[in-house]
């Protein structure tokens, strides 16, 4: 056999093996997305309930999609007025104000300086920040989607303060 026919002969069985990877990976992927359905879900027939369920009348959530327990999700969330200690979380998540007004604030800023934030605001908060929210209003209503699973947890407050905490137990903010 000739030099060109073993060529010819090496690169078509390459041409053939790389042909049917490539329409395996298409397929694949063609079957993947056939499994992704479309999730509508009208506010009315969102299942709220309370993120602490020691605290029944406290911050309530309606889970859109995802299992924030385990990872990424999205999620309605209410609030009655009032406001949170600093706390984080360990995943970032971006966040909507649908109604009421809200302030978020990092550490080192006072809430009093914070901005109103009403209907349409955004935000996204990095994990591992330390941070405070506070609904200005009777009632904030919020959609949160989360880049992994929700958590919350205090951060330490600043050794002038600690004195007048009275625990420093895992936080129930809503956040």
């Amino acid at each position: 056999m000739s030099f060109f026919s073993r060529l010819k002969l090496r690169y078509g069985k390459l041409l053939v093996v790389g042909t049917v990877c490539a329409l395996t990976g298409f397929a694949a992927g063609v079957f993947a997305d056939a499994k992704k359905q479309m999730v509508v879900v009208p506010f009315q027939d969102a299942k709220f309930i309370p993120l602490d369920p020691t605290r029944p009348d406290g911050p309530q959530l309606a889970v859109l999609w995802g299992d924030p327990t385990k990872g990424p999700s999205a999620m309605l969330l209410k609030l009655k007025k009032g406001g949170g200690r600093l706390h984080f979380h360990t995943s970032d998540y971006h966040l909507v104000q649908l109604q009421g007004t809200m302030k978020h604030w990092a550490e080192g800023v006072q809430e009093t300086d914070a901005q109103p934030l009403g209907p349409g605001s955004y935000w996204f908060q990095p994990g591992n920040q330390a941070h405070g929210d506070a609904c200005m209003t009777d009632e904030c209503l919020m959609f949160v989607n989360w880049a992994g699973k929700r958590d919350s947890k205090l951060a330490e407050a600043p050794k002038k303060y600690r004195r007048h905490l009275v625990t420093e137990q895992p936080s129930t903010t809503w956040d």
